[in-house]
């Protein structure tokens, strides 16, 4: 017992606890993004069944809780309001995503995703980005909650904004948008077209609840490095 409360077998405890501590924290916290990704995936799945969301109140919609849904909307689309989303592939090829900008018939802005184009061929060629045409129209969309202001740089190709990146999707180039943004499907016009298709997500919860196993598999391990050095002591003559 004496050898269990020496300084060194109490420093070894005090290791072994803050290895397994900081091993259950880990765990609990990839439980709980695993836990979060399930609840979207499950929240997705049902909105992908669902009819078409009427946008009566677009500022006070739970864009979470209708993530990825269909929605129809009437307005027009602003050719000269535009901005590119940096570093996006498509096929392998690097790219842009391209924001344009939609007012609907009621006031309301919405940015909307209208699909991909490929980056032109160096980094003074702008990318070419089909001009949309003006008029009313209804189109139909997807509801994305995902903040794509950190993605977001001002493009000299299409905006008069500097480097500074925006603070909200919804402050861009200085516009009162929805802090939502939509991804193109269809319109009335059927000149406007996704420049490419949007991508259903893969549901999958991801390699979190793996990592938490493997969390708790240290904590274990630690657990049973402490016994097996007490054990050890214990066999070892007192000096």
């Amino acid at each position: 017992m004496r050898k269990f409360v020496s300084p060194i077998s109490l420093l070894q405890s005090a290791v072994a606890l803050v290895l397994i501590f900081g091993c259950l924290y880990a765990a609990q916290w990839q439980l709980d993004r695993g836990q979060g990704q399930t609840n979207t995936n499950n929240i997705i799945r049902e909105n992908l069944e669902l009819d078409p969301i009427e946008m009566s109140n677009p500022a006070n919609l739970d864009a979470v809780a209708n993530q990825w849904r269909l929605t129809n909307v009437t307005g027009s689309f602003s050719s000269s309001h535009q901005e590119l989303v940096r570093n996006r592939y498509h096929e392998g090829k690097f790219g842009f995503e391209v924001l344009t900008l939609f007012t609907a018939v009621t006031g309301e802005n919405f940015w909307v995703d209208r699909g991909w184009v490929a980056a032109g061929k160096d980094a003074s060629t702008p990318p070419d980005v089909p001009v949309i045409e003006d008029g009313t129209n209804t189109i139909t969309a997807r509801i994305r909650s995902e903040n794509l202001s950190r993605q977001l740089q001002g493009s000299f190709f299409v905006t008069s904004a500097k480097s500074a990146k925006p603070d909200s999707i919804a402050k861009i180039q200085g516009i009162d948008a929805q802090p939502y943004y939509l991804d193109l499907i269809s319109s009335s016009n059927g000149k406007i077209v996704p420049l490419t298709e949007i991508q259903l997500p893969e549901l999958s919860s991801g390699p979190h609840y793996a990592y938490a196993l493997q969390w708790l598999a240290f904590a274990v391990l630690a657990l049973i490095g402490r016994i097996l050095l007490f054990r050890e002591a214990e066999r070892l003559p007192l000096v």
